[in-house]
């Protein structure tokens, strides 16, 4: 593939919203996003709607809060927290639209290099490696109770129980 190609592929990939009624997720929510300390379900439900409801001709979304918090079954408090989480970690610009008065949603493109995104956010690694950690010690719970359980059946197929 040329680099131009590239460069243009690059350049449409937002928003991620296809005529078919879907609308695409970038895979950096879930395997980079997702370690935020701040990040929540909340934050992806929140920024999905407003690729599905991106303008391409306007070149952003304007759905209100409450248009927000009504398709997605919960409060605007949680919107608007999401929201806030968004712009911290650069997925989202929110203006105050000065012809209309209402705010429209610039959608940036996610950090797909999870190095480039812990160095910019140093509190995603730090929980990254908190939860490897804790997922280790559950693998080893799991692991030492089989054993005792493979024991014990050992020992009642030898009758010693």
């Amino acid at each position: 593939m040329t680099e131009q190609k590239q460069t243009i592929e690059a350049i449409t990939a937002l928003p991620y919203k296809y005529d078919a009624g879907w609308t695409g997720i970038p895979n950096a929510l879930f395997e980079i996003y997702a370690f935020h300390p701040r990040y929540t379900p909340a934050c992806t439900n929140v920024y999905l709607f407003l690729l599905h409801r991106h303008n391409a001709r306007y070149g952003y979304a304007f759905p209100t809060q409450d248009q927000i918090a009504d398709a997605l079954c919960t409060s605007r408090s949680t919107v608007s927290t999401a929201i806030s989480t968004l712009k911290f970690l650069g997925l989202v610009d929110a203006e105050r639209n000065p012809d209309h008065d209402n705010v429209v949603y610039f959608l940036k493109r996610p950090i797909d290099n999870r190095l480039s995104f812990e160095i910019r956010f140093p509190e995603a690694k730090a929980n990254r490696l908190k939860h490897e950690a804790a997922r280790e010690r559950d693998k080893q719970k799991r692991h030492d109770r089989q054993s005792r359980f493979r024991e014990k059946q050992a020992a009642a197929k030898a009758g010693l129980l």
